[in-house]
């Protein structure tokens, strides 16, 4: 190993292949649902790279300098970092409602201090409908990238120190067969781990550190075989995989294999297009590129709350390139390479817009948001937006708390048992508005369908004992059920699996609960915004007006008409099954306000007022 490495700007075209992929995929782009892999090629390319100028040092002259290494990381990921969190910042100041600037500040702080992997893991799922709210998710990545700087350093002069070249290669090699493992383990055990922790994706950075000891490939032949088999391998799960794709684990093996490949015949005739000046300058500027193309397109649906339609695409794209082109020119360039005399300088001015932009952060976060930007009767209008299982705290001593979880017990004679997850559990305001002879007992856990656990059907969860949680309850909930005296019983859906699959599963359950004498009605789920009203409503009022905010905030077409769909063919499968489509969509036109008033408590769950309102209406359709 040499320590000159020649420009090659090959490496530079993988680079924009992975940063379009993930560009595109984060448009919305119908043919490129597994352009996510793109980060998947850039942790390979980062764990070459890395590895080689580590080695390379070490090699040479059998130790390393970390502060000089340090210093070209910072000088090299942090100015373009901050700049990009500066812009999001003011831009979310005038876009963003409390909520959504308290949940920002936060994320800031995690990005400036390399640990936004773990903030968003202790958050939501990479693919949650809140991912799109939330304009730094994305630098997941840059966490993980500065964790494994952090380590791989020392890492290597250890295994060096005491086992030499080859050490490294072996520890090179166990590390990432057990990342592999863990992965894979991670994805039925906890699947939101496996996507943001380093341990998951020490394997992706492993394969690409493991090209920098393979023997280099002469032979023209195989450069362009391992250079073709490589795009392949990248391109089909850019093309195939999709959000339901088990992720990462072995499936990552695929494009990140095909990056590996790929960088050992990058010299290679096949990758001629890669070295094609456009293609060359795009992976020029794809850091700056995956910087600056998440948080423009969540600030854009914070401003339209719509879905990017075809000509949206286009131009967010195209501004995405705009920006990342002038933020690559004024602050990459003139912040990456060291001038004699400056380095003092620039760690002190970093540390100190670093500081700056964490205490503004803080102070944001602690206040709420700074709902003080919101007109106040903007907030009013949003102050009803409660949790309905605010219902759910008034207990019968004579029934178990952690299966009947949300009870309204009023010492009347007569009860109405509800089975559901949390769609079940917003409607305890209605139901106790509706029936106020009653008391409202509701066998509820989030996320957990009744149907789980019956039928051969299990819902699937980020992790498998999470899984058997929810078969075991509802079991319990049905033999709690079937054992007792006759009772009258709501089983709901919430549209979690095909019409087909909750049809056949549901029927068995209502049939064998009514041979008990039970009278069962099998209520569908109501159709949801799919955006946010609360926040699409608490908008400060400096860009969005009253006008605009009457407009914007109507909750998103496609997801009503898909989902008016799925209860018309549940319906057909389900001859007992009472849809709420034509109480809350009269000709397809779905109410999530009540005259100015939000029916809504999020994307999917009423608050008291909309689970009020919907019962009452809903209460002739059933049967008790």
């Amino acid at each position: 190993m040499s320590s000159e490495h020649t420009y090659q700007a090959e490496l530079d075209g993988l680079r924009a292949l992975a940063v379009i992929g993930v560009l595109l995929c984060h448009l919305e782009v119908a043919w490129l649902p597994g352009g996510f892999v793109g980060v998947d090629i850039f942790f390979v390319l980062s764990g070459f790279l890395i590895t080689r100028l580590i080695a390379t040092e070490i090699n040479e002259t059998g130790h390393f300098r970390f502060g000089n290494f340090y210093l070209r990381r910072i000088r090299r990921l942090y100015p373009a970092l901050v700049t990009t969190i500066v812009v999001a910042w003011i831009a979310s100041f005038f876009l963003l409602s409390p909520a959504q600037l308290e949940n920002f500040a936060l994320s800031a702080i995690a990005a400036l201090f390399s640990f936004s992997n773990i903030l968003f893991y202790s958050q939501a799922n990479y693919f949650d409908a809140l991912a799109t709210t939330k304009p730094l998710l994305h630098t997941w990545s840059l966490s993980v990238e500065e964790q494994f700087y952090l380590l791989w350093p020392l890492t290597l002069l250890l295994a060096s120190r005491l086992l030499g070249r080859r050490g490294m290669i072996v520890v090179l090699a166990v590390i990432s067969i057990a990342s592999l493992a863990l992965a894979q383990y991670w994805l039925t055990a906890n699947t939101t781990a496996a996507f943001y922790m380093l341990p998951a994706r020490a394997i992706e950075l492993g394969l690409g550190a493991l090209v920098v000891f393979l023997p280099a490939l002469r032979s023209r032949w195989l450069l362009n075989a391992a250079t073709t088999a490589g795009i392949i391998a990248m391109l089909v799960p850019m093309a195939l995989f999709t959000a339901a794709t088990p992720f990462p684990g072995l499936s990552a093996m695929l494009p990140c294999l095909g990056a590996a490949l790929f960088i050992a015949g990058a010299r290679s005739d096949a990758a001629a297009p890669f070295r094609f000046g456009p293609v060359a300058w795009v992976g020029r500027i794809s850091y700056s590129l995956y910087l600056v193309h998440w948080p423009l397109i969540v600030l854009w649906r914070a401003y339209f709350y719509r879905p990017i339609e075809g000509l949206d695409a286009v131009l967010l794209g195209a501004l995405a390139v705009l920006a990342a082109w002038l933020q690559y020119t004024l602050i990459e360039q003139r912040f990456r390479r060291p001038v004699p005399g400056r380095n003092r300088r620039v760690i002190a001015a970093m540390a100190a817009i670093g500081i700056s932009l964490s205490a503004v952060s803080v102070q944001a976060a602690m206040t709420n948001g700074w709902r003080w930007r919101i007109p106040q009767e903007r907030l009013t209008q949003t102050a009803n937006a409660r949790d309905s299982e605010a219902n759910c705290g008034h207990f019968n001593p004579d029934l178990d708390r952690k299966l009947v979880t949300c009870q309204n017990y009023r010492g009347m004679n007569k009860d109405l048992f509800v089975w559901g997850d949390s769609h079940a559990a917003h409607l305890a305001a209605g139901l106790a508005a509706a029936y106020p002879d009653r008391n409202i007992y509701i066998f509820y856990q989030t996320a957990c369908p009744p149907q789980s656990g019956f039928g051969g059907y299990l819902r699937e969860y980020s992790s498998a004992s999470a899984a058997k949680r929810c078969a075991r309850h509802n079991r319990k909930v049905f033999d709690y059920l079937m054992a007792g005296p006759t009772r009258d019983i709501v089983i709901t859906s919430a549209k979690r699996e095909t019409p087909k699959l909750v049809a056949k599963v549901t029927l068995p359950i209502i049939a064998a609960l009514e041979e008990k004498g039970n009278k069962v009605a099998f209520l569908g789920d109501f159709i949801r915004p799919g955006v946010s009203l609360v926040d699409c409503v608490a908008a400060p009022a400096f860009v969005v007006s009253e006008s605009w905010l009457r407009a914007r905030c109507v909750g998103d077409p496609k997801v009503a008409a898909a989902e008016l769909d799925y209860n018309k063919k549940l319906a057909s499968r389900a001859p007992s099954f009472i849809s709420p489509s034509h109480i809350q969509c009269p000709d397809g036109m779905c109410r999530f306000f009540d005259g100015a008033r939000l029916l809504f408590r999020d994307d999917h769950h009423f608050n008291d007022l909309g689970s009020q309102l919907f019962m009452r209406e809903m209460k002739p359709l059933l049967p008790f």
